[in-house]
């Protein structure tokens, strides 16, 4: 999978951005070839929609993002792919746990009550779009065309303009619950290899996505689950290849590519050795006995 972040900071003269102390700001044009992807972040991204539309998912869910859509992603694997023929841009501001955790706790008189505040573990929570947001986002697009480097203490301003609007809109609660349990310093690292393991990602991948070395991460990982982390992404990746082979119609790529694995002959071997069949004869064979 491809480190989006990387991939922009890396193409500065083909994608249109600029950064801000830690926040990376990008204006996107998706190529009209695009069809479908998968990457992941190690940053949070808020994501608005200038046109067009484009489908993006998790492996738990599924969103349609169109025109003046506004989305925050946290950190991790996703995939998108297309659902119209029509030109997508969107702007997007990459954003670290620590500039969040930092905003927030100085934010604190502004979150009223915060215990009362839904949870929820969707990994891509939608933000209420007003006539101000809307006004915030048309207000910077003009920096991505400016020859001078644009004023940081500017752009920081307006940013915390952004988030100040969320965390005082009321619909917006969820993310805000999400803001407030991040600047509690919660150690998120189960949640997140729960809710990523079923992405071709390396170990090196997931210490990156966990902020860890990757001894600290095998260390941690070993105290969390009781188990090495490439024993338990294979387990739990050949539980969900199982479950899609009987719950569903996909077809056998679709079951590699969802469950983890990186190609069907690496898949097929592994399978076979922990069910003693084939991926197809496993779903033959447990039709036939669910039929009878």
């Amino acid at each position: 999978m491809t480190n989006f972040y990387d991939y922009v900071r890396s193409h500065p003269e083909q994608l249109r951005q600029f950064c801000c102390r830690d926040i990376l700001f990008l204006n996107l044009d998706c190529p009209p070839d695009f069809v479908k992807g998968e990457n992941w972040n190690g940053h949070n991204i808020f994501l608005h929609v200038l046109t067009g539309g484009k489908r993006m998912s998790t492996r738990e869910k599924s969103w349609v993002l169109d025109e003046g859509t506004t989305v925050f992603v946290k950190k991790g694997g996703v995939t998108v792919e297309r659902v119209s023929e029509d030109p997508f841009c969107v702007l997007m501001f990459f954003v670290p746990d620590d500039y969040l955790k930092s905003f927030v706790r100085g934010q604190a008189d502004l979150i009223l009550d915060p215990s009362s505040y839904p949870i929820s573990n969707d990994r891509i929570l939608l933000i209420e779009s007003t006539p101000v947001m809307a006004g915030f986002y048309q207000s910077i697009l003009p920096y991505f065309s400016m020859d001078a480097r644009p004023q940081e203490n500017l752009l920081e301003l307006k940013f915390k303009e952004l988030l100040l609007n969320i965390i005082t809109n009321e619909k917006n609660r969820e993310l805000t619950q999400y803001f407030y349990k991040l600047a509690q310093d919660t150690d998120e690292f189960e949640y997140i290899m729960e809710n990523n393991c079923f992405y071709n990602m390396q170990l090196p991948e997931y210490a990156r996505l966990c902020h860890r070395s990757l001894s600290t991460f095998k260390r941690d990982f070993y105290a969390t689950f009781n188990n090495s982390p490439g024993k338990w992404l294979l387990e739990k990746r050949l539980k969900r290849a199982a479950e899609l082979l009987l719950g569903s119609d996909k077809s056998i790529m679709d079951v590699v590519c969802e469950s983890g694995f990186n190609d069907i002959s690496n898949f097929s071997r592994v399978f076979k050795k922990h069910f003693g069949t084939s991926p197809v004869h496993y779903r033959k064979q447990k039709t036939s006995t669910l039929a009878q």
